[in-house]
Formats: structure tokens, C-alpha cells, sequence
């Protein structure tokens, strides 16, 4: 039997749009990582008082490490018992006075029904203690774990802690979000942080601490300098796989090889030359040969750098090396720009130039040498901002983000199949035709 080619549009028209949304919808979920207090489950005689808690982030680990103090209401002797929602947790660890305690895995629905509240969080992994306290008698409990933290199909990892609501004396409490190894470009967005008392402290160690009037800690961040490295093993070619692969094992001579022999004869068509040119400028930044660094600089695009947020690592490198002192009016035009748009994007390395950077502003006393390249970084206008805004990908990503739209795809496909398979019938019912009698 012939398949209808109305049908055949229908069919292809679903899975094109459909089954790419619904994996996206899919991941939404799964790449955000939940963290939660410790709660009461049992009685209102002991109340969880106060806390101080400390979230430590290294690249894609996080270990939490937090005291907890319970107190008995009453003047007698109650059992209490406390929950820890969990979400992909390892390692936990309870301990009371430096003991440890034995807790126990639970079901959401498990917990759901033995200890029904609207105000509790809803989890699928409960982890539940039972202590024993005397009247009037206040404990200190320490809880440590570890996650895994996974990041979505753009690199982005996501975190989102949720603070005990019942918390009986928030305000002596504190949560504090420690990054190790990390630097102010990383960060996406932040939310429920006391963003003036973040403090970039030495060793590339970024302390930020909880909004006491916030009941959500969340932070967005992306790896620049591994996702710009990881790319390479995307593309087609073998050569990218090898640049990569010499530069994680800081082979930077033979990296500056191998991009020289690809940026003559490039073997992807897919992939873009920049990336390979950042790569070798990168180089010679691990090898301080800082002068052929700015020499790479001056002639990249950078909005063709992948990440686009790429141009902020850069502009956090040559700061740290330039120090506001520049010689060369084109390079401090792109130190101007990016500085610029960093402020405008209101980015952590913005505020991070504010507080901790230098400013790039021509005192008259540099030079232009003429050397205008066409790749020099200029100031987004309002113009190019809506252009930018209006590309392609944004607006499939818009549209992919919006949740009904799957529902929308397939409403519209049944309604376009339907009108033209209407249509063929009433253009086959008015066809003439003829009968033949033997």
C-alpha cells in the first residue's frame, strides 16, 4: 500500500520537531542540582534553631558541609526525628558530638505518607535520623556530602539550595558558597547573593554568602577554559582531537604545531579557524611568551569565539597582564570594548573589573600605528544588538524553551494534514469521470 504524501509530511514534520523538544524538555529537569536543609518531620516540641553551611564548588564536584542545631521545646524526654531530601547525594556523612549516626534511605512517597506537610519539599530520596533529646537539651549536628554536578547540552552547570523555611533564628545563621579554582568570567548568573560582599580572594578562590531574606542560593556557571579546549573533540577532523589532546598535557609546542599545520589546510569546514587561533594564542599565554600573545589577539573575531563568553576570559588574562599600562592603541581598544561590554552585560567579571581590575582609558600619550584590522572588537549598537538578537539559534532556542510548545507543534500538524487531506478530497469528488457499459 502507497503512503499518502500528506501523511508522509505529517509524520516527518512531528518527529523533526517534536522528538527534539521533548529530549530538550526532558534534560531541563535533570541537569539542575536541588539541594536542601535538614528538616523536623515528626514534632513541634523541637525546632531546628540554626545553621552554618558551607557549599564548596570544584569544577563539577560539590561538598557540603554543614552544622545544625536542634533544640527540645519542652522539659521532656522526645524523640526527633530529622530528614535530609536528597538529590544524587554521596558520602553522607551525620555525626552527633563526633560520632556518627545511622541514617536511613527513604522514598519521597515514603516520607509523603508517615509524615504528611505542605511544607516540606517535595524529593524523590529522603535520608532520616532519630535522636533522642532531654528536656531543654539543644545538639549540634554536622552533615557532609558529596555531588556530582552534571551540565546541560550547552555546558552549563546549574545549582539551586533551598533553605529551611521553619529556621527558627535565620538570622544567626549563614550559608556561604566557596568556588575553588575558579574565576569571575565562569559565572552565568546568581541568585539569592549578597553580591557586594563577594570576595575574590587568592588562588583563584571565590567566596559568596547567602541572602539571609532569600530562601533559594542559585548560581549558573560554565567552565570557559575547558569547554573552549573540549570543542576541538567535536569536530570532524583528527587534527582537532590532536590539538586538544597535546594542550590538556600541556604539550604547548607541539600545539602551536599542529594549529599551524591545520590553519593551512583546514579539515572541517564546519569548524571555525578562530577557535584554532584563541588555541595557539592560548599557548603562548601558558608559555608567558605574552608578546606573541597579543599578537594573536589583535587579529581574532572575537564573536566567533566558542563560548561567545570566551572574550571575558580573555579580557581577565590580558588584564592580569597588562595592568592598565598598554602601548598599543589597538590593543587597548579591544581592552576598552571588552571592558565595556562586560559592564553592560553585567557580568561577574564586570563587577570583578570594577572592584579588583584596572581601567583602559587613552591618556593621549598612545600612538595609532595605523593598524586598524577589521577583526578589532567594536561596541555592540543598538542595531547589531537586534540583529544579534534576532539570529536563527535564538529564536529556536526560544521556542524550545517555551514549554507548550511541543503541544503547539503537533496541534498545528494535525490541523495542516487535515486541511489538505480535506482538500484533496473535494478536488477528488468534483473530477469528472466516465462510465463504460459493455
Amino acid at each position: 500500500m502507497r503512503v499518502k504524501p500528506i501523511i508522509m509530511i505529517f509524520i516527518l514534520f512531528t518527529i523533526v520537531f517534536f522528538v527534539p523538544f521533548s529530549v530538550a524538555s526532558a534534560e531541563n529537569g535533570q541537569n539542575v542540582w536541588d539541594g536542601y536543609d535538614l528538616e523536623v518531620l515528626n514534632t513541634y516540641d523541637s525546632q531546628l534553631v540554626g545553621q552554618n553551611s558551607t557549599i564548596e564548588i570544584i569544577e563539577d564536584k560539590l561538598i557540603y558541609n554543614g552544622e545544625y542545631i536542634v533544640k527540645n521545646k519542652t522539659d521532656k524526654t522526645i524523640e526527633v526525628i530529622l530528614g535530609l531530601p536528597s538529590n544524587n547525594l554521596e558520602n553522607i556523612q551525620i555525626t552527633d558530638r563526633g560520632s556518627s549516626i545511622k541514617h536511613y534511605n527513604r522514598s519521597g512517597s515514603y516520607i509523603e505518607d508517615k509524615y504528611p506537610s505542605e511544607s516540606l519539599p517535595k524529593a524523590a530520596k529522603w535520608h532520616t535520623i532519630s535522636l533522642w533529646l532531654k528536656g531543654g537539651e539543644t545538639r549540634n549536628l554536622n552533615i557532609r556530602y558529596e555531588a556530582k554536578l552534571i551540565n546541560d547540552s550547552k555546558g552549563v552547570y546549574s545549582i539551586r539550595y533551598n533553605r529551611n523555611k521553619n529556621l527558627m533564628d535565620s538570622e544567626a545563621s549563614t550559608i556561604a558558597l566557596s568556588l575553588r579554582d575558579f574565576f569571575p568570567y565562569n559565572i552565568l548568573d546568581s541568585t539569592g547573593i549578597i553580591s557586594d560582599k563577594a570576595i575574590f580572594g587568592s588562588n583563584n578562590h571565590l567566596l559568596m554568602e547567602m541572602n539571609k531574606d532569600s530562601e533559594i542560593l542559585g548560581l549558573d556557571y560554565e567552565l570557559l577554559d575547558k569547554l573552549s579546549i573540549d570543542r576541538l573533540d567535536f569536530g570532524s577532523d583528527k587534527k582537532l582531537k590532536n590539538i586538544a589532546a597535546s594542550f590538556r598535557k600541556k604539550e604547548y609546542d607541539t600545539v602551536n604545531t599542529l594549529c599551524d599545520e591545520y590553519i593551512k589546510n583546514p579539515g572541517d569546514p564546519a569548524f571555525s579557524i578562530v577557535q584554532i587561533q584563541y588555541v595557539k594564542a592560548e599557548a603562548y599565554r601558558k608559555q608567558a611568551n605574552f608578546e606573541k600573545y597579543f599578537e594573536f589577539l589583535k587579529g581574532l573575531d572575537f564573536e566567533k569565539l566558542y563560548p561567545n563568553r570566551l572574550k571575558y576570559k580573555i579580557l581577565y588574562d590580558a588584564d592580569r597582564i597588562l595592568q592598565g599600562k598598554v602601548q598599543d592603541a589597538q590593543l587597548l581598544a579591544i581592552m576598552k570594548s571588552l571592558q565595556a561590554q562586560a559592564y553592560t552585560d553585567n557580568e561577574y567579571i564586570g563587577k570583578w573589573m570594577q572592584g579588583d581590575g584596572n581601567s583602559y582609558e587613552d591618556d593621549g600619550s598612545i600612538t595609532n600605528r595605523g593598524d586598524s584590522s577589521p577583526n578589532k572588537v567594536k561596541e555592540d549598537s543598538v542595531v547589531a544588538k537586534t540583529i544579534k538578537h534576532l539570529k536563527l539559534e535564538n529564536i529556536i532556542y526560544k521556542i524550545k524553551a517555551f514549554k507548550y510548545t511541543s503541544l503547539i507543534v503537533i496541534v498545528a500538524a494535525f490541523l495542516l494534514g487535515y486541511f489538505f487531506g480535506r482538500r484533496k478530497r473535494k478536488r477528488k469528488s468534483t473530477v469528472s469521470y466516465y462510465t463504460f457499459k459493455r
